[in-house]
Protein backbone atom coordinates (compact mmCIF):
# COMPACT_ATOMS: atom_id res chain seq x y z
CA UNK A 1 0.00 0.00 0.00
CA UNK A 2 2.95 2.10 1.30
CA UNK A 3 4.53 1.64 -2.59
CA UNK A 4 1.91 2.35 -4.09
CA UNK A 5 1.04 5.66 -2.51
CA UNK A 6 4.78 6.47 -3.54
CA UNK A 7 4.39 5.17 -7.30
CA UNK A 8 1.51 8.05 -7.45
CA UNK A 9 2.46 10.84 -5.45
CA UNK A 10 6.30 10.16 -7.85
CA UNK A 11 3.40 10.30 -10.61
CA UNK A 12 1.79 13.50 -9.95
CA UNK A 13 5.11 15.36 -8.97
CA UNK A 14 6.08 14.51 -12.95
CA UNK A 15 3.05 15.46 -14.10
CA UNK A 16 2.69 18.95 -12.57
CA UNK A 17 6.66 19.99 -13.32
CA UNK A 18 6.14 18.85 -16.78
CA UNK A 19 8.77 16.08 -16.53
CA UNK A 20 6.40 13.17 -17.10
CA UNK A 21 6.66 11.11 -20.45
CA UNK A 22 5.70 13.46 -23.81
CA UNK A 23 5.45 16.70 -22.26
CA UNK A 24 9.00 19.22 -22.82
CA UNK A 25 11.18 21.74 -21.44
CA UNK A 26 10.57 25.42 -21.38
CA UNK A 27 12.64 27.40 -23.80
CA UNK A 28 13.37 31.31 -23.88
CA UNK A 29 11.73 32.13 -27.37
CA UNK A 30 12.77 36.03 -29.18
CA UNK A 31 10.38 38.26 -30.82
CA UNK A 32 12.12 39.80 -33.61
CA UNK A 33 10.72 42.48 -36.28
CA UNK A 34 12.00 43.03 -39.52
CA UNK A 35 11.70 44.95 -42.50
CA UNK A 36 11.21 48.78 -43.23
CA UNK A 37 7.51 50.47 -43.50
CA UNK A 38 6.22 52.11 -46.40
CA UNK A 39 6.71 55.70 -46.08
CA UNK A 40 6.15 59.26 -47.58
CA UNK A 41 9.40 60.87 -49.75
CA UNK A 42 11.41 62.52 -47.63
CA UNK A 43 10.77 60.60 -44.58
CA UNK A 44 14.11 59.36 -42.42
CA UNK A 45 13.23 57.79 -39.73
CA UNK A 46 10.07 55.83 -38.25
CA UNK A 47 9.75 55.48 -34.83
CA UNK A 48 7.38 53.25 -33.48
CA UNK A 49 6.78 52.41 -29.47
CA UNK A 50 5.41 49.54 -28.29
CA UNK A 51 4.33 47.10 -25.49
CA UNK A 52 2.05 43.92 -24.43
CA UNK A 53 3.96 41.69 -26.79
CA UNK A 54 2.22 37.91 -26.66
CA UNK A 55 2.50 34.91 -28.44
CA UNK A 56 -0.34 32.50 -28.75
CA UNK A 57 0.74 28.71 -28.24
CA UNK A 58 -0.51 25.52 -29.39
CA UNK A 59 0.40 22.00 -27.43
CA UNK A 60 -0.14 19.64 -25.74
CA UNK A 61 1.00 21.05 -22.36
CA UNK A 62 0.97 24.25 -23.29
CA UNK A 63 -2.04 26.29 -25.34
CA UNK A 64 -3.62 29.92 -25.12
CA UNK A 65 -1.94 33.60 -25.13
CA UNK A 66 1.88 33.92 -23.54
CA UNK A 67 3.13 37.25 -22.12
CA UNK A 68 6.30 38.04 -23.60
CA UNK A 69 8.60 40.32 -21.76
CA UNK A 70 9.80 43.16 -23.34
CA UNK A 71 8.60 46.99 -24.36
CA UNK A 72 10.72 50.30 -26.36
CA UNK A 73 10.66 51.32 -29.35
CA UNK A 74 12.68 50.91 -32.55
CA UNK A 75 13.17 52.79 -36.02
CA UNK A 76 11.65 51.08 -38.50
CA UNK A 77 13.27 52.31 -41.28
CA UNK A 78 16.87 50.87 -39.86
CA UNK A 79 15.72 47.18 -40.31
CA UNK A 80 16.09 46.65 -44.04
CA UNK A 81 17.29 43.20 -43.85
CA UNK A 82 17.94 43.47 -40.04
CA UNK A 83 15.92 41.92 -37.43
CA UNK A 84 15.40 43.40 -34.14
CA UNK A 85 14.64 41.33 -30.35
CA UNK A 86 11.54 43.30 -29.21
CA UNK A 87 10.70 40.68 -26.49
CA UNK A 88 10.99 37.11 -25.56
CA UNK A 89 8.49 34.44 -24.54
CA UNK A 90 8.67 31.27 -22.21
CA UNK A 91 7.06 28.36 -25.09
CA UNK A 92 7.12 24.66 -24.11
CA UNK A 93 9.62 22.65 -26.44
CA UNK A 94 7.30 20.75 -29.21
CA UNK A 95 4.42 23.42 -29.08
CA UNK A 96 3.76 25.74 -31.50
CA UNK A 97 3.15 29.52 -31.93
CA UNK A 98 0.33 30.54 -34.66
CA UNK A 99 -0.26 34.09 -33.42
CA UNK A 100 1.88 36.92 -32.23
CA UNK A 101 0.43 40.12 -31.32
CA UNK A 102 1.69 43.51 -29.33
CA UNK A 103 0.21 46.95 -28.84
CA UNK A 104 1.82 50.11 -31.28
CA UNK A 105 1.62 52.57 -28.21
CA UNK A 106 2.84 55.58 -30.36
CA UNK A 107 4.29 56.67 -33.29
CA UNK A 108 6.84 59.82 -34.62
CA UNK A 109 8.00 60.58 -38.46
CA UNK A 110 11.20 62.44 -39.29
CA UNK A 111 10.21 63.88 -42.67
CA UNK A 112 12.91 66.23 -44.07
CA UNK A 113 14.35 66.95 -40.71
CA UNK A 114 10.90 67.53 -39.06
CA UNK A 115 9.38 65.40 -36.54
CA UNK A 116 5.48 64.91 -36.98
CA UNK A 117 3.21 62.71 -34.70
CA UNK A 118 1.71 60.03 -36.01
CA UNK A 119 -1.62 58.24 -35.16
CA UNK A 120 -2.44 54.90 -34.33
CA UNK A 121 -6.30 54.08 -34.87
CA UNK A 122 -5.32 50.13 -35.06
CA UNK A 123 -2.83 50.23 -32.13
CA UNK A 124 -3.00 46.38 -31.15
CA UNK A 125 -1.33 44.43 -33.94
CA UNK A 126 -2.04 40.39 -34.72
CA UNK A 127 0.12 38.63 -36.70
CA UNK A 128 -0.38 34.98 -38.20
CA UNK A 129 2.53 32.63 -37.72
CA UNK A 130 2.61 31.02 -41.04
CA UNK A 131 3.79 27.34 -41.18
CA UNK A 132 3.70 24.91 -38.13
CA UNK A 133 7.36 25.15 -37.34
CA UNK A 134 8.07 23.09 -33.34
CA UNK A 135 9.81 25.18 -31.20
CA UNK A 136 12.85 24.15 -29.62
CA UNK A 137 16.09 25.79 -28.04
CA UNK A 138 16.80 28.47 -30.67
CA UNK A 139 13.68 29.16 -32.24
CA UNK A 140 12.59 32.51 -32.38
CA UNK A 141 9.09 34.12 -33.99
CA UNK A 142 10.22 36.70 -36.98
CA UNK A 143 7.93 39.40 -37.57
CA UNK A 144 8.09 40.98 -41.41
CA UNK A 145 6.43 44.50 -40.26
CA UNK A 146 5.86 47.29 -42.86
CA UNK A 147 2.94 49.24 -41.69
CA UNK A 148 1.85 52.02 -44.11
CA UNK A 149 2.25 55.94 -43.38
CA UNK A 150 -0.28 57.54 -44.96
CA UNK A 151 -1.25 61.37 -44.61
CA UNK A 152 0.07 64.94 -45.40
CA UNK A 153 1.41 68.16 -43.81
CA UNK A 154 0.77 67.64 -40.05
CA UNK A 155 -1.69 64.61 -40.01
CA UNK A 156 -0.35 61.03 -41.27
CA UNK A 157 -1.94 57.46 -39.90
CA UNK A 158 -0.15 53.93 -39.79
CA UNK A 159 -1.99 51.59 -40.80
CA UNK A 160 -0.06 48.47 -39.87
CA UNK A 161 0.31 45.23 -42.33
CA UNK A 162 2.61 42.19 -40.84
CA UNK A 163 3.43 38.37 -41.06
CA UNK A 164 5.88 36.09 -39.26
CA UNK A 165 7.37 32.96 -39.31
CA UNK A 166 8.93 30.71 -36.77
CA UNK A 167 13.11 30.80 -37.47
CA UNK A 168 15.75 28.94 -36.11
CA UNK A 169 19.73 29.74 -35.16
CA UNK A 170 22.26 27.96 -37.67
CA UNK A 171 25.02 29.17 -39.91
CA UNK A 172 22.90 32.00 -41.50
CA UNK A 173 20.36 32.94 -38.90
CA UNK A 174 21.80 34.50 -35.54
CA UNK A 175 19.05 34.93 -32.41
CA UNK A 176 19.59 36.85 -29.44
CA UNK A 177 16.74 36.94 -26.47
CA UNK A 178 18.57 40.26 -25.37
CA UNK A 179 15.92 42.56 -26.48
CA UNK A 180 17.46 45.56 -28.51
CA UNK A 181 20.22 43.21 -30.09
CA UNK A 182 20.04 43.05 -33.82
CA UNK A 183 21.17 40.18 -36.24
CA UNK A 184 21.14 40.05 -39.93
CA UNK A 185 18.03 38.46 -41.87
CA UNK A 186 19.64 35.88 -44.48
CA UNK A 187 17.85 35.68 -47.72
CA UNK A 188 16.51 32.42 -47.13
CA UNK A 189 14.61 33.67 -44.57
CA UNK A 190 13.56 36.51 -46.79
CA UNK A 191 12.16 34.35 -49.32
CA UNK A 192 10.53 32.65 -46.62
CA UNK A 193 8.52 35.38 -45.65
CA UNK A 194 7.61 35.54 -48.98
CA UNK A 195 9.99 38.58 -50.05
CA UNK A 196 11.51 38.46 -53.61
CA UNK A 197 9.04 35.86 -55.02
CA UNK A 198 6.97 37.51 -57.38
CA UNK A 199 6.48 40.12 -54.74
CA UNK A 200 9.01 42.78 -54.69
CA UNK A 201 10.64 44.26 -51.88
CA UNK A 202 12.05 47.41 -54.26
CA UNK A 203 12.09 50.64 -51.97
CA UNK A 204 12.77 52.83 -54.94
CA UNK A 205 10.77 55.69 -56.14
CA UNK A 206 8.63 55.98 -59.07
CA UNK A 207 9.98 56.14 -62.39
CA UNK A 208 10.62 54.28 -65.70
CA UNK A 209 13.57 52.93 -67.34
CA UNK A 210 13.65 50.91 -70.78
CA UNK A 211 16.12 49.11 -72.44
CA UNK A 212 14.80 47.67 -76.38
CA UNK A 213 11.51 46.88 -76.76
CA UNK A 214 10.90 46.38 -72.79
CA UNK A 215 10.24 49.15 -70.49
CA UNK A 216 9.34 49.01 -67.06
CA UNK A 217 7.04 51.85 -65.17
CA UNK A 218 6.63 51.74 -61.28
CA UNK A 219 3.58 53.69 -59.96
CA UNK A 220 1.87 54.61 -56.97
CA UNK A 221 -1.97 54.88 -55.74
CA UNK A 222 -3.34 57.35 -58.41
CA UNK A 223 -1.28 57.12 -60.67
CA UNK A 224 -2.59 55.56 -64.29
CA UNK A 225 -1.01 52.93 -66.51
CA UNK A 226 -2.46 52.36 -69.60
CA UNK A 227 -6.23 51.97 -68.75
CA UNK A 228 -5.65 50.92 -65.28
CA UNK A 229 -6.24 53.67 -62.25
CA UNK A 230 -4.07 52.26 -59.46
CA UNK A 231 -6.32 52.82 -56.40
CA UNK A 232 -4.40 50.68 -53.93
CA UNK A 233 -1.03 48.72 -53.79
CA UNK A 234 -1.44 45.58 -51.05
CA UNK A 235 2.12 44.18 -50.54
CA UNK A 236 0.62 42.25 -47.37
CA UNK A 237 -2.20 40.50 -49.94
CA UNK A 238 -0.06 40.54 -53.27
CA UNK A 239 -2.91 42.69 -55.36
CA UNK A 240 -3.16 45.89 -56.99
CA UNK A 241 -6.97 47.46 -56.92
CA UNK A 242 -8.32 50.09 -58.95
CA UNK A 243 -10.25 51.28 -61.99
CA UNK A 244 -10.29 49.47 -65.39
CA UNK A 245 -11.71 51.63 -68.56
CA UNK A 246 -12.22 49.93 -71.52
CA UNK A 247 -11.36 51.34 -74.69
CA UNK A 248 -12.87 49.27 -77.49
CA UNK A 249 -14.85 48.91 -79.26
CA UNK A 250 -16.30 51.61 -77.55
CA UNK A 251 -14.49 53.62 -74.60
CA UNK A 252 -16.12 54.00 -71.37
CA UNK A 253 -15.74 57.26 -69.41
CA UNK A 254 -16.50 55.06 -66.28
CA UNK A 255 -14.62 52.29 -64.77
CA UNK A 256 -15.05 49.06 -64.02
CA UNK A 257 -13.33 47.78 -59.83
CA UNK A 258 -10.39 45.39 -60.96
CA UNK A 259 -8.01 43.47 -58.95
CA UNK A 260 -5.13 42.07 -60.22
CA UNK A 261 -2.69 40.07 -59.80
CA UNK A 262 2.03 39.53 -60.37
CA UNK A 263 1.68 38.46 -63.55
CA UNK A 264 -1.71 39.91 -64.70
CA UNK A 265 -2.04 42.44 -67.50
CA UNK A 266 -3.45 45.55 -68.73
CA UNK A 267 -3.79 47.39 -71.42
CA UNK A 268 -4.32 46.59 -75.04
CA UNK A 269 -1.57 44.34 -77.36
CA UNK A 270 -3.48 45.57 -80.06
CA UNK A 271 -2.32 49.06 -79.79
CA UNK A 272 1.18 48.01 -77.57
CA UNK A 273 -0.55 49.52 -74.53
CA UNK A 274 -0.32 46.11 -72.94
CA UNK A 275 1.66 45.91 -69.31
CA UNK A 276 2.29 43.24 -67.29
CA UNK A 277 2.22 43.12 -63.26
CA UNK A 278 5.58 42.45 -62.41
CA UNK A 279 6.24 43.19 -58.65
CA UNK A 280 4.36 44.62 -55.62
CA UNK A 281 7.32 46.69 -53.93
CA UNK A 282 7.78 46.96 -50.10
CA UNK A 283 7.18 51.33 -50.13
CA UNK A 284 3.87 50.68 -51.77
CA UNK A 285 4.53 51.18 -55.14
CA UNK A 286 4.50 48.50 -58.34
CA UNK A 287 5.98 47.62 -61.04
CA UNK A 288 4.77 46.84 -64.54
CA UNK A 289 6.42 45.58 -67.59
CA UNK A 290 5.44 46.55 -71.58
CA UNK A 291 4.06 44.07 -73.65
CA UNK A 292 5.47 45.32 -77.31
CA UNK A 293 4.71 43.31 -80.35
CA UNK A 294 6.07 44.43 -83.29
CA UNK A 295 3.16 42.66 -85.75
CA UNK A 296 -0.04 44.01 -85.12
CA UNK A 297 -2.55 41.66 -86.89
CA UNK A 298 -5.98 43.13 -87.54
CA UNK A 299 -5.53 46.18 -85.23
CA UNK A 300 -8.06 47.13 -82.49
CA UNK A 301 -11.58 46.43 -82.78
CA UNK A 302 -13.51 49.49 -84.21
Amino acid sequence: MAFAVLVIAVFLLYFATGVFKGSAGTHNVAVQITDPPNVPAGTQQLIVSYSSVQVHVLGSTQSGWVSASGSGSLNLLALTNVSQTIANAEVRENATVNLVRFNVTSAKIVINGATYNVSTPNSQVTVAVTGSEKINSSSAVLIDFYPTVTGHANVYILVPAARAIVVSSNSTVSINTNVGSTAAVSAGVRVRLGIGLGIGSSNSSSGTSGSGNTTSVTVHAGQKISNFLVQNVSYSSGTVSGLIYVEYPVATLVGANDTIHVGDTVGYACDNTEFRLAAINLNGTATFTSIQNVVKVGGCPI
